[in-house]
């Protein structure tokens, strides 16, 4: 088993969740998400971008202003107007980020690899002389190129940032690659190490274990594995894994997390597949009749956790494949 000297969640529900398709929380709704994730046991929570729009701008300040025992950070480009909202909203963490890649440099900001540097060097610099404490994110880190994603990861070290986050940012990356990049990355840099990995190819969450398992101390999740796109890592799915199959010491109460699932489903509107794993509908649900003769007698037969670790009922499913055990 893996040794893990150090995990942190960092949940970006609130900021990254929002940005899924057909999905806008209230502020109330945003203090009441908040509140569950630090109930639950969350290191980070990630407020939001409040450049845009005043309605983000408004949350983040009244998020900011909450008594949680998480740390709170806002997020923002690698530019002097989104450190002065974060130093003028008051929050002390700010995420800073800008795309690395090749495609990034060229299509999103059309600046050379040392105009780039220049730019984050400035920003950081910057951030750091307002007092902040700085995570700071290479955006399309799985297609930049290593040499380069060292240097950029090295000079924030040298401005003074306390974090280094790699963003999977079109999730296209394998764990195999997840591993060496991060065991890279770690070899070059002294940073604590963030991950953002997205679910494009359904990989988010063994990515983000994997580069667990590599040496990255922080990953970011969202509540039902909410985001751009295909989303996210859960975090009932991260969090339960680490916890039962990696055996991680931590002080996550597993069991809010149906609660917290059924809360952001409630907000959003978007309801959580059957499937899905720890919260979904069939999670603890059997159906053929020789699977439930043995649930019977030994729900380890079919479960590799009890439901009552996450505060799950256990259903049988009563149709054509049912057998005599399932109707005594």
């Amino acid at each position: 088993m893996v040794s893990f000297s150090k995990i942190e969640i960092l949940d970006t529900t609130l900021r990254e969740g929002e940005q899924t398709p057909g999905i806008s929380f209230t502020i109330d709704q945003k203090i009441a998400i908040a509140r569950g994730l630090d109930a639950f046991g969350v290191d980070f929570i990630e407020l939001g971008h409040p450049a845009v729009s005043p309605d983000v701008y408004e949350a983040v300040e009244a998020l900011n202003s909450q008594n949680l025992n998480a740390k709170k950070m806002a997020h923002g480009r690698a530019s002097k107007s989104d450190v002065n909202d974060a130093t003028a909203i008051g929050v002390k963490w700010m995420g800073i980020f800008f795309g690395t890649s090749p495609l990034s440099l060229k299509h999103k900001f059309n600046v050379t690899k040392s105009e780039a540097l220049k730019q984050i060097e400035t920003c950081v610099k910057y951030g750091k002389d307002k007092g902040l404490k700085l995570r700071f994110t290479a955006e399309d880190a799985s297609r930049t190129s290593l040499d380069f994603l060292i240097q950029v990861g090295q000079m924030v070290q040298e401005c003074g940032a306390e974090r280094f986050s790699l963003a999977d940012t079109v999730g296209c990356l394998i764990p195999a690659r997840m591993k060496e990049l991060v065991t890279n990355v770690r070899s070059e840099i002294d940073l604590p190490l963030h991950v953002h990995c997205h679910n494009d190819f359904g990989l988010a969450t063994a990515n983000v274990l994997t580069a667990l398992e590599s040496g990255a101390q922080c990953v970011d999740v969202t509540v039902n594995g909410l985001g751009e796109r295909c989303g996210l890592p859960p975090l009932a799915e991260v969090t339960t894994a680490l916890t039962e199959l990696y055996k991680v010491n931590h002080n996550w109460d597993l069991k809010l997390l149906p609660e917290l699932s059924q809360l952001v489903e409630s907000f959003s509107g978007r309801i959580s597949e059957a499937n899905q794993p720890i919260v979904g509908t069939n999670a603890f649900t059997h159906k053929a009749g020789l699977h439930v003769k043995a649930v019977m007698e030994e729900p380890k037969s079919y479960e590799a956790i009890s439901p009552e670790t996450v505060y799950r009922e256990r259903h049988i499913i009563i149709d054509k494949y049912t057998g005599k055990a399932a109707l005594k």
